[in-house]
């Protein structure tokens, strides 16, 4: 019975974190185009992750040192966590020069 308590439990949560998006249609023409661009980067975000995190364990058969592969992971995230930071420095500098 426990079980199914955890199965009804989630598939509700689960129900509830995809309709959420729904709330978007009760939004205004100006609010909605304001939110977009950062939920379309969540969404790319959150579905890019997931595949990549589902590829971290077969990589990591196949590398003979795991360390090797999770330096590997970090290095990427801090070179494009710089990129970015340095993109975004960049395009609100341009805004900011007349």
């Amino acid at each position: 019975m426990e079980t199914l308590c955890w199965i009804v439990g989630s598939g509700l949560l689960m129900s509830t974190i995809a309709l959420s998006g729904s709330i978007t249609l009760l939004l205004s023409e100006t609010a909605l185009q304001r939110v977009l661009t950062p939920l379309v980067a969540f969404a790319v975000g959150a579905l890019l992750g997931g595949a990549f995190f589902h590829m971290i364990p077969a990589a990591a058969v196949r590398l003979v040192s795991s360390t090797l592969l999770y330096s590997l992971v970090m290095a990427g995230f801090a070179v494009f966590f710089a990129l970015e930071q340095f993109l975004h420095w960049s395009a609100a500098r341009a805004r900011s020069t007349p």
